[in-house]
């Protein structure tokens, strides 16, 4: 009961639900007794039933759908012995009202009064279980939908992840600085030039070969992110340093969401200025079940074009998951971006 409750919907069936039963039972009881007056007061009646039960049932449902669902049991008995209650005792109420109006007593007064008490709870407790029933069916439709439009939402931020991650990593730009670094490499060092193809390679595979997965294992994204670290150490030289400071088993069996680490590596280096006399540090470390990417702040006076789409991507993915908000942390000294460890 922890979603929201399409409260507008309900509000809706409760008033329809209350003319319809009111009319139905009324007509019914008119062909019965042929007798005006009483059909009115009893069609008001049957309405105010309905509809304070109906109300009461919703005030109910709101006030368990914000309550913890780690009690799930135990919350539903709860709730459906308190709506039962409140039913009866809308009944009486009703009942009330009924004899005020007409100056009569209740027709179960007498001899069989537990059995007409009887009855007239079982009558009580079939309405009610009709209101909950339909409630329920239009939360239960409600959720469904929500639940097919977030799959759908979660779908296509994935695939704008990819667009994104081909638009960024296989840019003109990108591929400039690479070709260019591959150049001087060769003239310097051959081996150095054939580490550095090794790291694109690598890189530019994962960059246009996406198996559709929204999450995947740590381990594959810190391998993605370190392969574009190492290639922009040879391109940066000292001025770039970086550590990664990660448990065996958080890496082996933790989830991110795809393209969630390198994004937030390559805003660092976009955003500061990078020198030998003042590097950039990059730490890559986890902090009670988040990741965390830092670095230090030396904001540069001209930023490279950035289209500012990477890090409101990877926020609504987290959203659509279920996993909460990424942290962002913006002091004097130090960037820090927080993004939580996910289970398969």
């Amino acid at each position: 009961m922890s979603e929201s409750l399409p409260t507008r919907n309900l509000v809706k069936l409760n008033i329809v639900l209350s003319v319809l039963l009111s009319v139905v039972f009324c007509v019914f009881l008119l062909a019965i007794t042929k007798n005006p007056a009483d059909t009115l007061v009893r069609f008001v009646q049957i309405s105010l039933f309905i509809g304070l039960a109906g109300f009461l049932n919703l005030c109910l449902h709101i006030l368990f759908a914000r309550r913890s669902s780690r009690y799930l049991t135990h919350d539903q008995f709860l709730f459906y012995s308190l709506s039962y209650c409140v039913a009866i005792l809308v009944w009486l109420l009703v009942r009330y009202f009924h004899m005020a109006v007409t100056g009569r007593p209740w027709e179960g007064e007498g001899e069989n009064m537990l059995e007409s008490y009887s009855l007239a709870i079982l009558a009580v407790s079939a309405f009610n279980t009709l209101i909950l029933m339909l409630q329920n069916l239009v939360i239960l439709q409600h959720r469904k939908a929500r639940s097919e439009i977030e799959n759908l939402q979660l779908k296509a931020y994935a695939g704008e992840t990819r667009n994104l991650l081909l638009s960024q990593q296989i840019h003109p730009h990108f591929l400039f600085n690479a070709l260019n670094t591959v150049k001087s490499l060769y003239k310097r060092d051959v081996n150095e030039g054939e580490r550095y193809l090794v790291h694109l390679a690598n890189f530019l595979r994962v960059a246009v070969s996406n198996h559709g997965t929204t999450t995947t294992l740590i381990k594959n994204e810190l391998d993605f992110c370190l392969n574009y670290l190492q290639m922009q150490q040879v391109r940066f030289g000292s001025a770039l340093t970086y550590s990664v400071a990660l448990s065996d088993h958080t890496v082996n069996s933790g989830f991110l969401p795809f393209f969630s680490l390198q994004p937030l590596v390559e805003n660092a280096l976009k955003h500061n200025l990078l020198t030998e006399e003042k590097p950039i540090k990059i730490l890559i470390d986890e902090h009670e079940g988040y990741i965390r990417v830092s670095n230090n702040l030396q904001v540069r006076a001209y930023k490279e074009p950035s289209t500012g789409q990477g890090l409101s991507n990877l926020t609504e993915r987290y959203r659509l998951l279920g996993a909460g908000q990424i942290g962002i942390e913006s002091g004097p000294e130090v960037f820090r971006v927080s993004i939580k460890i996910l289970n398969k």
